[in-house]
């Protein structure tokens, strides 16, 4: 069992970490612990923490309130490489989570081509890929989900 919580400040160290396990680092840009609080002191981003039954730290969410579209970005779920197994079940929450506190209608997400689990989790749990675009010679997939 999973559940979310807003993030402190103080657990973006941890995030950061986490950003740098062997299994992140082709999926997830190195952004750095500056990036990370920059992002947590933007008003339109939202960082959730990831816990398991006992408390102890799964991931984290990154989340991008877009308020004129009624969509929310979501930039970054990072499982820690010793918790995997619960990514799906976390997405399934912060969906939850992005229609109880924002209100909004529409989810979207980007993932790299060559991230071949991500895609499948995506697809099983009803994101439909939109767009496609090239970045640093990489194709970068674009999915969305209705809420």
């Amino acid at each position: 069992m999973i559940s979310l919580r807003p993030s402190t400040r103080e657990e973006l160290v941890i995030f950061d970490q986490m950003d740098r396990q062997n299994h992140a680092s082709n999926f997830v840009t190195q952004i750095g612990i500056e990036t990370h609080q920059k992002y947590y002191d933007d008003p339109n981003i939202t960082y959730l923490s990831i816990e398991n039954s006992r408390g102890g730290y799964s991931g984290y969410f990154v989340l991008v309130v877009e308020p004129d579209s009624a969509s929310v970005e979501f930039r970054r779920i990072l499982i820690d490489q010793n918790k995997r197994g619960v990514g799906q079940d976390a997405i399934t929450e912060m969906e939850n989570y992005c229609r109880k506190e924002f209100g909004v209608k529409r989810i979207w997400l980007d993932v790299y081509e060559d991230n071949a689990i991500g895609r499948h989790i995506y697809g099983k749990i009803g994101y439909q890929q939109f767009k496609e675009e090239l970045e640093e010679g990489r194709k970068l997939l674009f999915y969305e989900k209705a809420l």
